[in-house]
């Protein structure tokens, strides 16, 4: 399972129910198709202009969320990411031997993982085909200090982050901090 792959799959599931919920008038989507500079008088009020919004354009919301001036770029860095990324491939790189010593929540479905991390406070990682939940001794002693922006940033989810490019910053981090233990 290639993670970079996996979160861009799940970025166009992301673009398609934002797409339906558009077309559904929720003034919640319709505010994030106002973040582009070709929507910002869009209303939810108008429902011809939001049934000719189409899946590009709510490929374009996905894209500036996560950082990105378009899908292509978007989609551009996270295949370099898949290629060249020793994190690309999830297997033990974020559990490091001799970090048994820490309190830690496991879980074998990503949904339930997830549910846990909205209800409090912690930082969701991958582990081969499992996800865990650490406090912030943890993602500071593996060398990714808690009080990095980017951690807020991707609302400290690893597999599934708000934003794709504090993600890749903090791969890059992750990868230097790797070859420095």
């Amino acid at each position: 399972m290639n993670i970079f792959h996996t979160h861009y799959e799940f970025l166009k599931n992301e673009a398609d129910l934002l797409l339906k919920h558009v077309h559904q008038y929720d003034t919640k989507a319709v505010a994030r198709f106002q973040q582009l500079s070709s929507f910002t008088t869009l209303s939810a009020d108008d429902n011809d202009a939001l049934n000719d919004l189409q899946l590009k354009h709510a490929f374009s919301v996905i894209a500036v969320e996560n950082g990105y001036g378009s899908w292509n770029e978007l989609k551009s860095a996270l295949d370099h990411a898949a290629e060249t990324s020793p994190l690309a491939e999830i297997k033990e790189q974020f559990y490091p031997k001799g970090f048994t010593t820490y309190w830690n929540i496991w879980f074998a479905k990503y949904s339930q993982a997830k549910k846990v991390l909205n209800e409090g406070k912690g930082y969701l990682l991958p582990f081969k085909n499992q996800y865990f939940i650490v406090e912030e001794h943890f993602v500071d002693s593996i060398g990714l200090p808690h009080t990095l922006p980017e951690w807020n940033e991707i609302g400290n989810d690893w597999v599934h982050p708000k934003n794709v490019k504090a993600w890749l910053r903090l791969n890059e981090m992750y990868v230097k901090a790797m070859k420095e233990r």
